[in-house]
């Protein structure tokens, strides 16, 4: 039987192409799967910037995807709320929102 929904976790900036790549294959593979990120660590910081990783996750939050930035980890680096992709929420702790996934049912990921 294969989840109905997938958080998945990224604090490692290094991690986006592997993440990003992970969310298409499993969108192309059940387009009906509930997607969910949650950003925290450092890993805000390489889309605070125009990229090709940033538009890759604005096309994936265009196709449903869910992210939610940690406010902690964001104010950690002095990242700006308003620069996140449109159309992503925050979440005050990020550990916080990755075990309320889980409570909700999504399959726990880390790319």
């Amino acid at each position: 039987m294969s989840p109905s929904a997938l958080v998945f976790h990224i604090d490692d900036p290094g991690r986006w192409p592997v993440l990003l790549g992970n969310l298409r294959n499993a969108r192309r593979s059940n387009p009906e799967i509930a997607l969910r990120v949650v950003v925290n660590g450092a890993a805000p910081i390489a889309l605070w910037a125009e990229s090709l990783w940033r538009r890759d996750a604005d096309e994936l939050i265009r196709q449903g995807v869910e992210f939610f930035f940690c406010q902690n980890s964001l104010q950690a680096y002095a990242l700006d709320a308003a620069g996140r992709p449109e159309g992503s929420h925050l979440a005050p702790a990020g550990v916080l929102a990755l075990a309320e996934a889980q409570q909700q049912g999504f399959a726990y990921i880390k790319p």
